[in-house]
């Protein structure tokens, strides 16, 4: 989408609890498929367990297919996970004084 020289587009978030452990088997099997993580947060809520909130993308989109594979290695895994659609800031107009104004004049 386009407004006013802001760019964005939705993109699904996926929110989940797990061990350090466990972590790493969910990013390598992402990275196995060959899924881009383009956003990535993790918060360290004890000493073994993390809350982690991701979105994925392949070659640049997010499609069905990447979202299916997120989905089923969560589920190999026994993790329990939720989804909600974030917005993506693809670009915003360099205008310094406006583009706070420009992002939330969007919403």
């Amino acid at each position: 989408m386009n407004d006013e020289g802001f760019n964005f587009k939705t993109r699904t978030q996926f929110k989940f609890v797990t061990s350090d452990y466990t972590l790493g088997y969910i990013l390598s099997g992402i990275a196995q498929k060959g899924i881009n993580i383009n956003d990535y947060t993790q918060t360290k809520i004890n000493v073994n367990e993390n809350l982690i909130r991701l979105a994925v993308e392949g070659n640049g989109t997010e499609t069905i297919y990447v979202l299916r594979c997120v989905r089923n290695i969560f589920r190999m895994l026994d993790i329990k996970f939720s989804e909600k659609d974030i917005i993506k800031i693809e670009s915003i107009a360099s205008n310094t004084t406006r583009q706070v104004n420009t992002l939330f004049g969007s919403m």
